[in-house]
């Protein structure tokens, strides 16, 4: 996971918190200063990267449920890591990657443990009895010994999520004219360039209608939905009638949905219609968040990007009123 998507989603979750909304995520856990306990705080972690079935988990430190961002010492990570660490049989924790997040002037710590070498194992004190080892695991939000069924859970993890790379992407803002009645609206058109990899010998197919994507201009309390979400392969037109051709042996795409083989470079395209007048100030940046659900799965896959006003040597144009591109942010990159 790229550290500028883990910035994006500890600020999410920061903000859903504020708004009084629930985190409804398995995998993420909130803690408002560093576990103390460093075996139950091992058996707790082992327990959640057990059950995630090869999925990453994230577990932050400094966020209380009801107050908040209280605020953590990122310094403290290294010494309490190597306490927990310690627990796990043979040291075999889930692999670590960490972030500092600084938010109204408190840090809040996000740990990104990846459970790919599942099961994790637990040793237990001497002073628990004979019992040496445990397989921990965890149900809702309580922490079990594994059973028999979810050991055999984890001799089948779950199928790896697709995932995509944007490559380049563009926001434009447009004045239109809405039909006979001659109101004036405003055009945002989102167009991304996105590659995408399967990581499975069945065609992935991603129906339109199971798509969303959102986005907020900087300062806006609000976020906006895109409809008329599109994917669809690289094109081009041949010479003779300006027929459109495919250029891709791995992606194709109809109407209503886009079928990938493997993986391919893809064209995202979405647009957004509203009558607020934007200031004459134009936004720095816009946020952008999507969801992709494929055919044979409700776990969508994700993406977040920001994009940065272009400034434009003509700016009297009439109806183009800003651009805005994908902006890498490689400082913010794994």
């Amino acid at each position: 996971m790229k550290k500028q998507e883990i910035e994006f989603k500890v600020l999410d979750i920061i903000e859903r918190l504020e708004k009084g909304q629930p985190i409804e995520d398995d995998m993420i856990e909130l803690k408002a200063e560093w576990p103390r306990d460093h075996f139950r705080a091992a058996r707790r972690i082992g327990a959640h990267a057990n059950a995630a079935r090869g999925e990453p988990i994230m577990w932050l430190i400094g966020i209380d449920e009801k107050k908040g961002v209280v605020g953590a010492d990122f310094e403290e990570l290294s010494i309490w890591f190597a306490k927990v660490r310690s627990r796990f049989d043979q040291l075999l924790a889930p692999n670590l990657i960490s972030l500092a997040i600084p938010y109204d002037g408190k840090t809040v710590v996000a740990l990104i443990f990846e459970t790919e070498r599942s099961p994790f194992v637990i040793r237990i004190p001497d002073s628990t009895g004979i019992v040496t080892h445990e397989v921990p695991w965890r149900e809702a939000n309580s922490t079990r010994s594994a059973r028999r069924s979810d050991l055999i859970k984890l001799l089948y993890p779950i199928q790896k999520k697709p995932s995509l790379e944007i490559i380049d992407g563009r926001i434009e803002l447009q004045r239109a004219i809405a039909g006979v009645s001659q109101i004036t609206t405003y055009q945002w058109n989102l167009s991304m360039k996105v590659y995408v990899v399967t990581y499975s010998s069945e065609t992935l197919v991603i129906p339109f209608h199971r798509c969303e994507i959102l986005f907020r201009p900087q300062g806006r309390p609000d976020e906006k939905k895109f409809e008329s979400i599109r994917i669809a392969p690289p094109t081009s037109y041949s010479s003779r009638g300006l027929k459109e051709k495919s250029q891709s042996l791995t992606v194709n795409s109809t109407e209503h949905e886009v079928l990938i083989d493997t993986a391919g470079m893809t064209y995202l395209t979405a647009e957004s219609f509203t009558e607020e007048k934007p200031g004459p100030q134009l936004y720095e940046e816009i946020e952008v968040k999507g969801w992709l659900r494929s055919h044979y799965s409700s776990e969508p896959v994700s993406f977040e990007a920001i994009f940065e006003l272009q400034r434009r040597e003509n700016e009297d144009s009439e109806r183009m009123l800003g651009e805005w591109r994908f902006a890498k942010r490689e400082d913010l990159t794994d």
